[in-house]
């Protein structure tokens, strides 16, 4: 009878370790899937450099080496490594970032209007925003909400010419 009870509790923390764990994994799997591409946006403002690449780099390319980290047969970057079917909503986005709001008390990292990411200027920011919810497996068993809002943001400097 006691073992029972004390089973109970401990299967029940035991999954909620396990899930915090695999929450934590689809957080750093996601922080790296953008930084990748934010590294590859700003070194291709002005297309593709490498044999393979396409002349001109759209925001479906970069979404494209968000999700998975592929452009056309290229491996670019490391992608969602098939975590994405753990996310809801899933949605990226690619801006150049407004001076304004980085240098704003706290910062606030926001698109320049009409401005397109690839038209970044040398050493101006660029962003690449993931957002979606995470979807625990097993949430009424672990008094958890059924899903978990995830938003990362990734920057770095343009090298355009």
């Amino acid at each position: 009878m006691e073992m029972a009870l004390v089973s109970i509790l401990l299967f029940m923390m035991l999954f909620g370790i396990f899930e915090y764990c695999r929450l934590l994994y689809v957080i750093h799997v996601v922080n790296n899937s953008a930084r990748d591409t934010a590294r590859f946006a700003v070194v291709h403002t002005n297309g593709g450099t490498m044999s393979g690449e396409p002349i001109a780099i759209s925001a479906s390319d970069l979404d494209a080496i968000v999700r998975t980290g592929q452009l056309g047969p290229l491996f670019v970057g490391s992608g969602f490594a098939g975590m994405e079917l753990n996310i809801e909503d899933l949605a990226v986005e690619i801006f150049a970032v407004d001076p304004a709001g980085l240098s704003q008390s706290p910062p606030v990292i926001q698109a320049i209007p009409n401005k397109a990411w690839d038209s970044a200027s040398f050493g101006q920011k660029i962003a690449v925003r993931v957002s979606g919810n995470y979807r625990p497996v097993l949430p009424t068993l672990l008094f958890m909400n059924s899903t978990i809002p995830i938003q990362i943001t990734a920057l770095s400097s343009s090298e355009a010419n």
